[in-house]
């Protein structure tokens, strides 16, 4: 996770002062006498989205393709030692390779959007006011550099969570892949307890329930089903969250002495459930 991390967070800030450069030399060698229009704002978006769009998700293809193939060879590898005698688990088979090759692809759309549908607004914005306060280009090109610092700050974080995520719930993949494999019915939770343990995976084990494998399986396969050369960056987040919803505190319910024992309504059926979740599953073998 923090190797992607990395890969992700690097080279976005790499291609940020890439972008800067671009667009303040662009600025820079417009006439003087040229006042900044809206055509001459979209050329220099179009050379910015570019730039963190498409540009950036090239240029982290091959690592985000490693690392996702490792998340799930170790998902597998986790269910090998649970059913040992199901050699066959940790073979890379074609259901494998498709696996991760749709992950592989939704990844990228995730990544290449990011710019387009998460910060474009925002960062339009000064250029916006720039043509309406009648900017020069000198004070341009200075607010500028401000939102491009800004917006390499506020990804980190962004990077962070996709990382996290991708990490946490990619090795699930692998073992939802390898309790298939094991031809598996049930499966189980594996909470973790200590005193970062949250409310949401406390409940969980409180209600210690076996889960039905068709059911996650089910889940795992519309979620890789999702259409990413026809949906919206928004869309796509509509679509998962109603999958498979991280848990709500407002879902928790507690015994009398408000202690959490169990979690109502529609959620996840498979790690992770919220934010930082450290929770897994673990093959259950007598059904």
């Amino acid at each position: 996770m923090l190797e992607y991390y990395r890969v992700l967070n690097n080279t976005w800030k790499t291609e940020i002062i890439d972008a800067s450069r671009l667009a303040i030399q662009m600025l820079s060698d417009m006439p003087r006498t040229e006042r900044l229009n809206k055509d001459s704002i979209d050329k220099l978006m179009g050379i910015i989205n570019t730039q963190l769009g498409v540009d950036f998700a090239a240029l982290v293809n091959e690592p985000t393709k490693a690392i996702i193939a490792r998340c799930i060879r170790l998902g597998l590898k986790d269910t090998q030692v649970q059913a040992p005698i199901k050699t066959s688990i940790g073979l890379w088979g074609i259901e494998d390779q498709h696996l991760s090759s749709t992950i592989q692809k939704q990844q990228l759309f995730w990544i290449g959007n990011h710019f387009d549908a998460d910060v474009r607004q925002n960062f339009a914005d000064t250029p916006t006011k720039a043509i309406e306060q009648g900017y020069t280009k000198e004070m341009l090109a200075d607010a500028l550099k401000d939102q491009f610092g800004d917006i390499a700050d506020k990804s980190s974080h962004y990077w962070q969570g996709l990382a996290e995520h991708t990490a946490l719930r990619i090795r699930e993949f692998g073992r939802l892949q390898g309790y298939k494999k094991a031809q598996a019915r049930y499966y189980k939770h594996v909470v973790i307890l200590d005193d970062r343990t949250s409310d949401i995976c406390r409940a969980l084990t409180a209600q210690d329930k076996v889960y039905p494998l068709n059911d996650a399986i089910e889940v795992m396969d519309n979620l890789m089903a999702l259409d990413t050369k026809s949906n919206s960056l928004e869309d796509a987040r509509d679509y998962i969250k109603a999958l498979a919803p991280w848990i709500k505190d407002d879902q928790i319910e507690h015994d009398s002495e408000m202690n959490p024992v169990a979690v109502s309504g529609a959620h996840t059926p498979f790690p992770p459930f919220h934010w930082k979740c450290r929770t897994t599953t673990t093959l259950q073998i007598n059904d």
